[in-house]
């Protein structure tokens, strides 16, 4: 099925994902979806797991230092049914995608995605990514009157992120900075008013590009962080070794056509359109 490319990001929306680098989409997510969501993630509780201290993100900071280390979730397209059917809808959402088009275009692709789930006192990540970063795959330009991006993240929240819990930061404008972020604000550890904590209510949709300076701050709400990230890519482009997420291939049957456009491999010509006009 195919989309009408209807450009939803009103004036407002697009000032502010060109100023900021990311873009807080609320409320996307139905009720039922979102209960589905989190009931697939209460039935596969094994397939999380905790970073080893070796497997530090916050590497030493003193300001991101935590008790535990971050849960990763991963594997989600591929878990039984009926668990892994709300994450395969989240693939090519109709209230996302056309945010999506108009910042990678038709013919976009997932390049990789995972989930992250953690509980109060777990570590936070260092600040990393930035329009300077010596990374073609990670870009953000403005030409002939359209973004245009390179590795774009679509984080949903599945649980709500209020002031202070922590979870997703970013030092909002970065992505057209022409100096590398110090590495004490990037540690966190000296603060020069830049680095915004993003608060989104559980349903909503962070949409950032990868050109932006990002990290995590560490949780210290009583409740799960729960957000799960799907990482897209123009079709010409690829950041994961994979092409398509392990096992997948073996499924492609069950997705949509769609959807399988966006497993597609990176290429240029010809590439099958995910639109309608």
């Amino acid at each position: 099925m195919s989309i009408q490319w209807e450009h939803p990001m009103n004036e407002y929306e697009k000032y502010f994902f060109d100023l900021n680098g990311y873009l807080v989409v609320e409320d996307v997510l139905t009720v039922d979806e979102l209960a589905k969501l989190n009931e697939s993630i209460d039935q596969n509780q094994e397939q999380i797991q905790i970073r080893s201290a070796e497997q530090t993100l916050s590497r030493g900071s003193t300001a991101l230092v935590g008790k535990q280390g971050r849960g990763d979730l991963g594997g989600m397209l591929t878990w039984p049914k009926p668990w892994c059917e709300p994450f395969r809808a989240l693939l090519d959402h109709e209230r996302i995608l056309p945010y999506l088009l108009d910042l990678l275009r038709d013919g976009l692709r997932l390049d990789h995605l995972y989930g992250i789930v953690t509980v109060d006192g777990a570590e936070g990540h260092v600040l990393h990514g930035g329009g300077t970063a010596d990374d073609f795959t990670h870009f953000y330009q403005f030409h002939n009157g359209r973004m245009r991006c390179g590795l774009t993240v679509v984080s949903w929240a599945l649980t709500d992120v209020g002031t202070g819990d922590g979870g997703f930061a970013c030092i909002p404008g970065s992505h057209k900075s022409n100096y590398v972020t110090p590495p004490l604000v990037a540690r966190l550890e000296k603060d020069v008013g830049v680095v915004q904590q993003i608060e989104a209510r559980a349903g909503s949709a962070i949409i950032f590009t990868e050109a932006l300076t990002h990290g995590t701050m560490p949780w210290k709400a009583a409740h799960e962080r729960r957000s799960i990230l799907y990482k897209y890519s123009p079709g010409h482009l690829t950041y994961a070794r994979r092409y398509i997420p392990e096992g997948v291939e073996e499924s492609l049957d069950e997705f949509t056509p769609r959807q399988r456009a966006m497993f597609e491999p990176p290429y240029r010509s010809s590439r099958p359109t995910l639109v309608t006009n």
